[in-house]
């Protein structure tokens, strides 16, 4: 996994405004942009509302560092794409993203303030610019971005990083995350992983894969030819367990990328599935075989021991999932009749049904804000993705699609949703935002693909 060394760049005092500057544009500067106030006054958009007015944004072309007036090279392209699409997927931002719409001279703007005119980027309406520069020597790159306030004439905020060629999409990444988090306040989702189930058209097994948030760098985890199921990440992404029937009982496997290992955790006979890490790491909750059911249990992340067990009774139990604050677990159980979602505490105690509405509820899944669960719901024959607040209000249907919608997980600020579709006729991967728009296919071809899990950012 490619590795980058990150420095911040301190702004300069800024540019004093023109004595004809406007009054918005100077309440702008005083109350939303100023380098040295904290960073919840810079936050200006209201993102919870569905009708957010996207901000114009451009991406000048990454520069030569020795001689801003050289073409660009491969990296360098490479990195603009990747911010391009990363500020796009965001759903904050209305990206300008062609070229030819440019005023700007290339050999002339300059990275730093006073070394280009504003002007240029206010007159095909770019409220905020991002510029950078690069530089490489012996198969390592520095990268330089900043982003800039067009209105306030100033610099909001920088980075400069150091790493292998290879590592340019990273750094881009981690970039678009500190735009995203300079704007809103809330943290991005461009370094996270999303973790799947593949399986080739009639094969007798399936494997785990992995891949960047935006479908790159796929990669294959397991090549064990059995059936595994049920990928989740742990909270500092160094971990992912998933269930495998490797040694013919469908036992729970834990891939640890720091050394590089695979164990298997939790072996009770009959089931141990669909499990998802507390928000400490500390802890797995799970589906386990009592007896005659499948019943909802806790154990050790460190050795697989039975901690607590949740459930007692003659109902199945189902895909547990923990509050993002660890006080709450909800999970399924049909013992309404059908599949149905519910809460209960870590302790065992304060048991209440959530669903009251449909028939089929299933894999549950809590945002990382706490606000609200995304589950998959049977409506007029097929699953649909819906949303219910914690308390029971707010039941409300996001995609209306033909065919199933499985399988839905957040991203790791809450702002998309990906999940399973098979509209195309095959399983594939497709993310919305969390209101349900933009839906998006995020993977194709002849490979399966289902069951996600999306990392917090790495």
């Amino acid at each position: 996994m490619p590795t980058t060394a990150t420095d911040t760049i301190r702004p300069r005092p800024a540019i004093r405004p023109s004595p004809a500057a406007t009054a918005l544009r100077f309440l702008l500067l005083l109350l939303l942009l100023l380098p040295a106030a904290p960073a919840a006054a810079r936050v200006y958009l209201e993102i919870n509302n569905p009708n957010i007015r996207k901000i114009p944004i451009a991406v000048a072309p990454i520069r030569d560092f020795a001689d801003q007036s050289r073409p660009t090279t491969a990296a360098a392209r490479s990195c603009r794409e990747v911010i391009v699409d990363d500020l796009d997927f965001s759903t904050f931002f209305d990206v300008l993203a062609d070229l030819g719409s440019y005023l700007e001279d290339p050999a002339g703007g300059g990275v730093s303030l006073g070394t280009f005119d504003f002007s240029s980027w206010s007159l095909i309406g770019a409220e905020m610019l991002i510029k950078g520069a690069c530089r490489q020597a012996d198969g390592h790159l520095v990268l330089e971005l900043r982003l800039f306030d067009v209105y306030g004439q100033q610099m909001i905020t920088g980075k400069r990083y150091r790493g292998d060629i290879g590592s340019v999409r990273l750094m881009a990444h981690r970039f678009c995350n500190e735009v995203v988090r300079a704007v809103t306040g809330m943290e991005g989702e461009c370094t996270s992983k999303i973790a799947f189930i593949g399986r080739q058209t009639n094969a007798g097994f399936q494997e785990v894969y992995m891949m960047d948030y935006d479908g790159a760098n796929l990669q294959q985890l397991t090549r064990n030819r059995a059936i595994n199921m049920s990928p989740a990440w742990s909270p500092d992404v160094n971990k992912l367990c998933y269930t495998s029937f490797e040694q013919g009982n469908p036992d729970l496997y834990v891939i640890d990328f720091n050394r590089n290992s695979t164990a298997r955790l939790a072996h009770r006979r009959g089931v141990n599935a669909a499990a998802e890490w507390s928000p400490d790491g500390n802890l797995l909750t799970l589906m386990q075989r009592f007896d005659d059911n499948s019943e909802i249990s806790i154990i050790s992340a460190a050795d697989g021991r039975l901690m607590t067990r949740l459930t007692d009774n003659w109902a199945n139990e189902a895909s547990p999932g923990w509050s993002p604050d660890g006080s709450r677990i909800v999970f399924v159980s049909d013992r309404a009749g059908g599949p149905q979602l519910y809460i209960i505490s870590p302790r065992g105690a304060d048991l209440r049904r959530l669903t009251r509405v449909g028939t089929h509820n299933v894999a549950p899944h809590w945002s990382p804000r706490g606000d609200c669960i995304v589950f998959s719901a049977l409506v007029d024959g097929n699953y649909q993705i819906c949303t219910i607040n914690p308390d029971g209000s707010g039941f409300r249907r996001i995609t209306r699609m033909p065919g199933d919608c499985e399988d839905p997980q957040w991203s790791p600020n809450g702002r998309h949703i990906v999940f399973t579709s098979q509209h195309t006729g095959t399983k594939q991967l497709m993310v919305m935002d969390c209101f349900g728009r933009e839906i998006t296919p995020l993977t194709s071809g002849a490979l399966e693909k289902f069951n996600p899990s999306w990392s917090a950012n790495r």
